[in-house]
């Protein structure tokens, strides 16, 4: 970790990490990732692809792997179908778009599609009432800000100090820690239309000021030129000994 003239981090919790785990002082600079602001999906022939109606449902993109909380997401989820079997909140249904590494138990409200083209992915996030990402660790989530640049709202694991930096600082999501707050966040969105709509406009505003490719690149050449700068200052040059041509008289180095 000493060996860099320069750090790019990808969020401000990678950055205060290494500086915790390491502590070496070196010219650094959040870069984050671009994201394709003019991406969109076709919501309603995801939900006719499915079968799926008007029914609300909580997406879930990436690997079914317990590492990724996949395990955990369903298991809430299905307490919260139990508990609100025939009540107003009866007809939520969770989408899983990913590679099943570990794929999940069948339940009559899960749908999972399994790995997707892209398109597909951004059809998923357009017609879905709300991203979940549940995965204790994350660099940055770039699923994350697709469904924001979509300005979808989110629910993110609390304990992932990515997510809850990125939640904090965009007011675009709702952070979760179990069973109990998943479940209140759940109603929260599905009871307040209109607050999916202000996360969503939130969401969609942070990517839109942070993420585009444009503002990433010029952060990356700025960072490239300090650590070029840096290196030059902190590393002289090697002086060359002067070339001595057989006539005996020093020659131009």
């Amino acid at each position: 970790m000493r060996q860099p003239t320069a750090y790019a981090f990808l969020t401000e919790e990678e950055q205060e990490l290494v500086a915790r785990r390491a502590r070496v002082r070196r010219p650094a600079a959040v870069i984050g990732l671009g994201v394709d602001l003019a991406a969109a999906g076709d919501g309603a022939a995801f939900r006719a692809r499915h079968d799926l109606g008007d029914d609300p449902y909580l997406l879930y993109v990436g690997r079914l792997d317990p590492g990724k909380g996949s395990d955990e997401l369903f298991g809430h989820f299905r307490a919260f179908a139990e508990r609100h079997h025939g009540g107003r909140h009866g007809q939520l249904r969770l989408v899983v778009v990913g590679e099943p590494v570990a794929p999940l138990p069948a339940h009559p409200r899960v749908v999972t599609t399994g790995f997707v083209a892209e398109s597909v992915k951004l059809d998923a996030v357009a017609g879905c009432t709300a991203l979940v990402m549940p995965s204790y660790y994350e660099s940055f989530s770039l699923v994350l800000a697709e469904a924001w640049a979509q300005s979808k709202p989110a629910l993110v694991n609390d304990h992932c100090a990515v997510l809850r930096g990125q939640a904090r600082r965009s007011g675009g999501a709702i952070p979760y820690r179990g069973f109990a707050e998943f479940e209140a966040a759940v109603e929260l969105l599905l009871d307040h239309p209109d607050l999916q709509g202000d996360l969503g406009w939130r969401g969609r505003r942070y990517v839109e000021t942070r993420y585009p490719w444009e503002a990433v690149l010029d952060r990356t050449e700025a960072l490239l030129d300090l650590a070029v700068r840096y290196h030059r200052r902190a590393v002289p040059p090697v002086a060359l000994a002067p070339v001595v041509p057989a006539g005996g008289t020093p020659g131009q180095r």
